[in-house]
């Protein structure tokens, strides 16, 4: 009896040189509507990264037999098919193209079938190819040291939706794995390259880039910068392993002891790397610690250079030095025992707190002060978002703008509560504490005195900060010799924590109840405020 062949890590048989198989087969794909929506709909799912739950039975198509359903059978549920069911649906051509592609193969237990040698997929307007996440049995299979990590988790799925799409010249995924990222900035950027440490992800990527016809692409194997030579760039992104691992694991998976070994060789790189007026996006793992917390920490690591940078942290999920641990035991099948060795180790290195979510270095492109900021992901928190916030800073932190702000008229922001806690006091309630949240742009909790509250509802956009500091002196909420200047830098606060909006810096607007990338969704078996 022959053995079933793994999922990934086993040879590779993709052809990867050009040939007139890739635009024929990308045709094909197209005209047969194997796009995101269409799949869904057909499957009935909310999400392509449903296929990774193992929620998804084989047998809820086993009746399709048209194009479309025999694709989803064959390269996201892993199906090995009859040569009878393969010829009505799909054309002879793109047959021979999947053939000499590589993409399908003959299935070792039944030579009158076919198998995926991989998984394939669409991601936006790209067709993409990464290791399967099934044995052609449909069993969980072992993953290798190499496995390439699948484009349609929620995470992965997350990390495109998120970054910019305005025009760049030059781009760089690092730890690219299928390369989406880069393919997808192909579409914005002059060129683009996508680097990463195993053979195997860079001949995928390579794959992906002639499979979706693009020319202004470049595909690298190497350690993180290795192999980049002289070259520059002005947006630098990545989804590097961050889990905090005791002992070597998946390339994709493991970020050494603490989750953050490699982003620290990515940080530490970038006086070197990064363009003035270029961004990192890196959605990352990190930890707050006794002596720092992880955005003062990450500034350390940008060396001599660090007065050239801005550094922000989105949070999107924190997490406990406990938790971390038992997720480490569960993913390593180590059971108490390594979730005893792994929080001692936490708690060795001084962690407090892990937070996963955005890390966000900015280099300045003129003189001025450099900021250094956390916020928590709101519901509608995204790629504009992050945006407006970025775009906020770099004005606020600069001296001068304090005295522009002056003659702003701030407006309430809609989505601002006012919050008091009252406590007994002399046996009656008393208000004590008064505290302002927002949910938008981004999560955001905030102490205040209780004449903020009473200053609010002044800012209707028709008086100016010159004259609301002169509301708060007459009312006796401020010191008569309260100066502007210091006034001023209060309402930098509220209008960055999204309390307040002014002209020229109004967050982006969205519908409620529309979903953020930034917003976690279930996940697969891979798996401080103002």
């Amino acid at each position: 009896m022959r053995q079933e062949e793994p999922a990934g890590g086993s040879a590779l048989r993709l052809r990867i040189e050009a040939s007139p198989h890739f635009a024929f087969l990308r045709d094909f794909l197209r005209s047969s509507e194997f796009n995101e929506e269409s799949i869904c709909r057909r499957v009935g799912m909310a999400g392509l990264n449903e296929f990774l739950s193992g929620e998804r039975s084989r047998g809820t198509l086993s009746g399709e037999s048209d194009g479309l359903g025999v694709l989803i059978r064959l390269f996201l549920l892993g199906e090995s098919l009859d040569i009878k069911v393969l010829e009505p649906a799909i054309p002879a051509g793109a047959v021979e193209a999947m053939k000499g592609l590589g993409l399908l193969i003959d299935d070792v237990t039944d030579r009158a079938k076919m198998c995926p040698s991989v998984a394939l997929y669409p991601v936006g307007r790209l067709f993409i190819v990464s290791d399967r996440w099934t044995t052609p049995g449909g069993n969980a299979p072992d993953l290798p040291e190499d496995f390439v990590f699948p484009a349609i988790t929620a995470n992965t799925s997350q990390f495109i939706a998120t970054l910019p799409r305005e025009p760049c010249e030059s781009f760089l995924e690092l730890c690219s794995g299928t390369g989406a990222a880069a393919l997808e900035a192909a579409g914005h950027a002059n060129h683009a390259w996508a680097v990463d440490i195993t053979e195997r992800s860079t001949q995928m990527a390579e794959f992906n880039r002639l499979l979706n016809g693009l020319d202004n692409v470049t595909t690298i194997q190497g350690d993180l910068y290795e192999g980049l030579g002289d070259l520059t760039f002005d947006r630098i992104v990545a989804h590097p392993p961050y889990m905090p691992v005791l002992n070597r694991a998946q390339v994709f998976y493991d970020g050494g002891a603490d989750g953050e070994q490699v982003t620290r060789r990515i940080v530490m790189a970038l006086p070197r790397y990064l363009r003035r007026g270029g961004c990192l996006y890196c959605l990352a793992q990190g930890s707050d610690r006794a002596a720092a917390p992880f955005e003062r920490r990450v500034r350390a690591w940008l060396g001599e250079e660090q007065s050239e940078f801005d550094v922000l942290v989105i949070v999107r999920q924190p997490q406990s030095p406990a938790e971390a641990a038992m997720q480490y035991a569960v993913k390593s099948k180590g059971g108490g025992q390594a979730a005893h060795e792994m929080r001692e180790a936490l708690r060795g290195l001084g962690i407090q707190s892990m937070v996963y979510g955005w890390l966000i270095i900015q280099r300045r492109e003129d003189a001025r002060p450099v900021f250094t900021t956390r916020r928590s992901v709101g519901r509608n928190s995204g790629r504009d978002e992050v945006g407006w916030l970025l775009k906020w800073e770099s004005a606020a932190v600069k001296e001068e703008f304090i005295d522009k702000l002056a003659e702003a008229r701030p407006i309430t922001a809609p989505s601002l509560e006012l919050h008091t806690i009252h406590r007994m006091k002399e046996g009656d309630l008393a208000p004590e504490q008064f505290s302002l949240s927002t949910e938008y742009p981004f999560s955001v909790d905030c102490r205040v005195q209780p004449w903020v509250g009473f200053l609010l509802p002044q800012c209707d956009g028709k008086s100016s900060v010159r004259q609301l500091l002169e509301f708060c002196k007459r009312n006796n909420f401020v010191h008569p010799e309260t100066p502007l200047g210091e006034f001023a830098k209060l309402l930098v606060v509220l209008i960055g924590g999204g309390f307040l909006e002014v002209e020229g810096f109004e967050p982006p607007k969205k519908a409620t109840g529309e979903l953020s990338p930034l917003e976690g969704v279930k996940e697969s078996r891979f798996g401080r405020a103002l």
